[in-house]
C-alpha cells in the first residue's frame, strides 16, 4: 500500500512538473507578448473583446455539457461511450454556433455596441475547433499524460501570442485578440489529435451512456452558475459603464488574477484526476486537500497583497502611462484575490467523491450573492464593483467552504486554521512596505519596485521560518521533489 501511494504521489508530482514547466514557458512568452500588445491597444479594444467573449464563453460551456469532467471522473469508460459522447459534442456545438451566430445582434443591442455583431460571428468558429479536441484532451488528462498536454498547450500559447503581437503591430486593434484566440484553439485541435490519434466515429444514440451524461449535466449546471459568478461583473459594467471602463476593469482583473488563473488550473486539473483515482479514500483526499490549502495560502496571501503594494510603480513601468488608471481597481481586487484563489481547490475533491450537487448549490450561492453586490456596486462606478468584491466575497468563501468541508467530513475549523497564519503574516509584511513607500525617498520607480519587493519577500520568509518552520520546510521539500 505504501509503495502504491508513493508511486501515485510521484505520478502526480511528475504531472505537476510537466504542466508547471510547460505553463511557465508558455505563459512567460505569452505575457511578454501580452504586455506589448496591451501597451499598443486601447481599453476600448479590451472592452469590446470582453463583451464578445462573455457571451461566447457561456455558449461554449453549455455546448461542452461537462463532457471532459465525466470522461476524467469515470472509473471505467469504453470506446462506445466515447463515441456517444463525441456525437453529443458535435450536436451541442452546432446548436451553440447557431445560437451564437443568429443572436449576435441581440447581444450588440444589449451592450449598445454594433461592432459586436461581426466580432461575435467570427469568434464563434471556436465552437467547432473545441469540439474537435475536447475528447483527446480529456483522455490525456484521464491518463495523467500531462507531458503531452503540456507540449500542446505551450505550442498553442506561443503561437497565439506571436500572432497577436504581429497583428497588433500591423494596427489590427481588437482583431489581433480575436484571431489570436481562434489560432490558439486551432493549434490545440491539431496538436491533441496528432498526439492522441484515433478516429472516433460519432454515435448519435446516447443510450447506455446515461451515467456519464448525468454527471456531465450536473457539472454543466455548476459551470453555468460559475459563469454567472465570474462574468456578471463584466456584463453589468459593459451594460452600464461602457466599453472603455470595462476594458480598464478587465485588464485590472486579469492582472490581479494572473497568479491564480495561470497556476491553480494546473493544480485543479491534476487534483481532480488524482482524487478521482482515490475517490473511495476520503481521509486521504482530505489530507492532500489541507496540504494544498496550506501551501497555496502560504504563497497566495503575500503574493497578492505584495502585488497591490507595488502596483503604482509596476503598472507604470510595465504598461505605460496610458494604463495607470487601472492601479486603484487592481489594488482593491488584490485584497480579495487570496480567497478567490483558494476557492477552486475544493470543487475537485467534492466532484471526485461524486457529490456534484454540493458544488452546484455553492455556485448558486456565490453567483446570486455577487450578482446582487455588483448591481449595487456599479452605482458607484468601478470602485463600487471592487468594493463589492471586498465586502461580499469573503462571506461567500466562508459559506461555500463550510459546505464543502461538511461534504468531505472535514471540520471547517481545520481549514480556517490553515489560513490564519498566512493571512496575519502577509499583513505584517505589508506594513513595513507601506512605511518605506511613505518616506517619499527620491528613488526611481524601478528602484522603489525592486527594494519594496525584495524587502517584502525577505521579511515574509523570515517570519515564516521563525514561526512556521515545518510548513516552510514542507514547501521547500515539495519544490525540491
Amino acid at each position: 500500500m505504501a509503495a502504491e501511494e508513493s508511486t501515485f504521489r510521484q505520478k502526480v508530482l511528475t504531472g505537476l512538473l510537466w504542466l508547471a514547466t510547460g505553463n511557465f514557458l508558455g505563459q512567460f512568452i505569452s505575457w511578454c507578448s501580452t504586455i506589448i500588445v496591451i501597451r499598443m491597444l486601447s481599453p476600448s479594444d479590451y472592452g469590446l473583446m470582453s463583451m464578445a467573449t462573455v457571451f461566447l464563453n457561456l455558449l461554449i460551456m453549455l455546448s461542452e455539457l461537462g463532457i471532459s469532467s465525466s470522461i476524467i471522473q469515470a472509473d471505467e469508460i469504453n470506446e462506445k461511450e466515447i463515441r456517444q459522447i463525441f456525437g453529443i459534442v458535435i450536436i451541442s456545438s452546432f446548436i451553440g454556433w447557431t445560437i451564437c451566430f443568429f443572436s449576435a445582434p441581440i447581444v450588440a443591442l444589449f451592450f449598445k455596441e454594433d461592432r459586436l455583431i461581426f466580432l461575435i460571428r467570427i469568434i464563434s468558429i471556436n465552437f467547432y475547433l473545441i469540439a474537435l479536441f475536447i475528447i483527446p484532451q480529456s483522455i490525456l488528462i484521464r491518463e495523467m499524460n500531462f507531458k503531452a498536454k503540456a507540449k500542446v498547450d505551450i505550442s498553442a500559447q506561443i503561437g497565439a501570442s506571436i500572432l497577436a503581437l504581429i497583428l497588433a503591430l500591423l494596427g489590427m486593434g481588437v482583431w489581433s485578440l480575436v484571431y489570436a484566440l481562434i489560432f490558439l484553439h486551432l493549434i490545440k485541435t491539431i496538436g491533441f489529435n496528432i498526439i492522441h490519434f484515433y478516429i472516433f466515429k460519432p454515435v448519435f444514440n446516447p443510450k447506455g451512456a446515461g451515467k456519464l451524461i448525468k454527471f456531465g449535466l450536473t457539472v454543466t449546471g455548476d459551470r453555468l452558475l460559475y459563469y454567472l459568478f465570474t462574468e456578471s461583473d463584466k456584463i453589468i459594467i459593459g451594460r452600464f459603464l461602457g466599453d472603455k471602463l470595462l476594458g480598464i476593469y478587465s485588464v485590472a482583473l486579469n492582472l490581479a488574477s494572473l497568479p491564480s488563473e495561470k497556476i491553480l488550473p494546473l493544480i485543479t486539473q491534476i487534483s481532480f484526476t488524482s482524487y478521482s483515482r482515490i475517490q473511495d479514500d476520503v481521509e486521504r483526499i482530505n489530507r492532500n486537500l489541507l496540504r494544498s490549502i496550506r501551501l497555496i495560502s502560504l504563497v497566495g496571501f503575500p503574493l497578492f497583497w505584495g502585488m497591490g503594494c507595488v502596483a503604482p510603480e509596476a503598472i507604470e513601468l510595465i504598461l505605460g502611462q496610458r494604463w495607470t488608471t487601472i492601479v486603484v481597481p487592481f489594488q482593491l481586487l488584490c485584497i480579495v484575490m487570496p480567497f478567490k484563489a483558494l476557492s477552486p481547490v475544493f470543487p475537485p475533491a467534492v466532484f471526485a467523491i461524486g457529490d456534484a450537487m454540493v458544488n452546484l448549490v455553492n455556485m448558486a450561492i456565490a453567483s446570486s450573492f455577487m450578482a446582487v453586490a455588483f448591481v449595487i456596486g456599479v452605482q458607484y462606478g468601478l470602485k463600487g464593483i471592487c468594493f463589492a468584491w471586498i465586502a461580499v466575497y469573503p462571506i461567500v468563501f466562508c459559506i461555500t467552504t463550510s459546505r464543502c468541508s461538511n461534504s468531505l467530513k472535514l471540520p471547517f475549523r481545520h481549514v480556517l486554521y490553515e489560513l490564519i497564519f498566512p493571512l496575519f503574516a502577509a499583513l505584517l509584511m505589508v506594513v513595513p512596505i507601506l512605511i518605506f513607500k511613505s518616506l517619499n525617498l527620491k528613488f526611481s520607480s524601478l528602484s522603489i519596485l525592486i527594494i519594496s519587493s525584495l524587502f517584502g519577500i525577505l521579511f515574509y520568509v523570515v517570519v515564516v521560518f521563525i514561526f512556521k518552520k515545518n510548513t516552510y520546510l514542507e514547501l521547500k521539500n515539495l519544490l525540491n521533489r
